[in-house]
């Protein structure tokens, strides 16, 4: 069966025809995405990993460039991007795919044990390069295949799922995408420093974030640091630092039903009117008109 068919039987097998959005496996890090509707041009929040369509098309936006994929594509994000999508399904056929999230532990183990087999030349990364887009190759395509025949079988995913999951990695690092994924395992790189970074403020987005520590812990001088932070995200720190507040912010409102007040102070605002105020800018529409817009 192909790819797209696969996707097709997962989404027959749990019940997904109606479904708007991505929902988690039971192949941890693995995630399916559905749409019918697609969407026009919006800000959001794209997580580092690997993306792969059996369905539809979208289209990225990120530092003036336009980023296409669609049916038989793999999109590698090497760290996690602000970026503008839209989305268009396919001859009125929904959007179909899977999301692989990539944790560095795993990734440095594979890079490990490829660089013990083989000498590896690859180049460093660019700022353009930060999402990379290229037609899946046979080899990827299979273990893709692979991977979808488990997540449509329970026994499979519990008992081989984390082995295909190491194999369409595998793949994605020994294809001309790569090096993006090579250098992003490279800890002593400018990329892989300021990639971890960017965890820190993933993680810690409702403290008080200061450049200035941030450049240290990179082991940079703030110089420096603002200059690789914009060639690695296309962004400044503090851009970087209010998409990922105001992105989470959409998310509280959106998702788990919080007050405009409520999600202003989880993200680390400490005025609600300037949260709305920035997150109509970035949206384009009122915090408060936010959830009347999902589902």
């Amino acid at each position: 069966m192909s790819l797209k068919s696969l996707m097709q039987r997962y989404v027959d097998q749990n019940n997904l025809h109606d479904y708007e959005g991505s929902v988690a496996t039971k192949i941890e890090d693995v995630r399916f995405y559905r749409s019918k509707n697609g969407h026009s041009r919006q800000p959001m929040m794209y997580k580092s990993g690997i993306i792969v369509l059996g369905q539809g098309r979208k289209a990225l936006y990120a530092g003036g460039k336009r980023i296409c994929y669609g049916e038989g594509d793999c999109l590698i994000m090497g760290v996690p991007m602000p970026v503008e999508c839209e989305a268009f399904p396919s001859n009125n056929e929904p959007l179909l795919g899977i999301s692989i999230q990539i944790h560095m532990p795993l990734l440095q183990k594979l890079v490990a044990k490829i660089k013990h087999h083989r000498d590896v030349d690859f180049q460093p990364v660019h700022s353009e390069q930060s999402i990379r887009r290229e037609p899946i190759d046979t080899k990827l395509n299979a273990a893709c295949e692979r991977l979808m025949l488990a997540l449509c079988d329970d026994l499979e995913a519990a008992v081989i799922g984390q082995a295909l999951l190491e194999e369409v990695i595998f793949f994605a690092l020994m294809s001309k995408s790569g090096n993006t994924l090579f250098t992003l395992a490279d800890q002593e790189g400018r990329y892989a420093r300021i990639a971890s970074v960017l965890q820190e403020i993933h993680t810690n987005y409702s403290s008080a974030l200061n450049v200035s520590e941030l450049a240290s812990s990179a082991n940079m001088s703030v110089s420096s640091f603002h200059t690789a932070f914009r060639n690695v995200t296309l962004e400044s720190p503090i851009q970087y630092i209010k998409k990922v507040r105001l992105n989470k912010g959409r998310e509280l409102i959106c998702f788990q039903g919080k007050r405009v007040n409520e999600a202003a102070d989880l993200v680390g605002y400490s005025s609600a009117a300037q949260f709305s105020r920035e997150f109509k800018r970035q949206f384009n529409l009122a915090p408060k008109d936010a959830a009347s817009t999902v589902g």
